[in-house]
């Protein structure tokens, strides 16, 4: 019992050391990213200055699909749950389910729109990992 409440404890004083950082708090801002998924999105990716682009970024976590190209044919694999940043990966996608279970009925933004298009489409958890995908990308 002691454990639980220590533990709790040290995670609000992680949460509000979080939302003292200027680079957390605008991570915090995109869609489904709270304090633990802003901590781990800037201390895996940092400012990002090691990616050429977001897509590079995205791939590092984990979040594009596989590519397997031999003689001109181009085939497109799933995410692969093995590779990438797991412990990041995890987050975010808790954090993409999270918001669009509480999408409204009627789109307000245009994200929500292509979300909600993208839900009807493609399926819930597809769409999960197409919004942790743009928020690593946006991130």
């Amino acid at each position: 019992m002691r454990l639980k409440g220590e533990l709790k404890a040290l995670e609000k004083s992680k949460n509000s050391i979080t939302r003292q950082v200027e680079p957390c708090r605008r991570l915090m801002d995109i869609e489904g990213v709270a304090e633990t998924t802003a901590s781990m999105l800037y201390a895996t990716l940092g400012d990002g200055q090691q990616f050429k682009n977001g897509r590079q970024a995205s791939a590092f976590v984990g979040l594009t699909p596989k590519q397997h190209s031999s003689g001109g044919k181009t085939v497109m694999l799933g995410i692969d749950k093995c590779s990438g940043v797991k412990d990041l990966r995890s987050p975010l996608y808790l954090g993409a389910m999270s918001y669009i279970c509480r999408l409204p009925d009627v789109p307000t933004t245009q994200k929500q729109a292509w979300l909600i298009d993208l839900v009807k489409r493609l399926g819930f958890k597809k769409a999960c990992i197409a919004l942790a995908n743009k928020t690593v990308r946006t991130a």
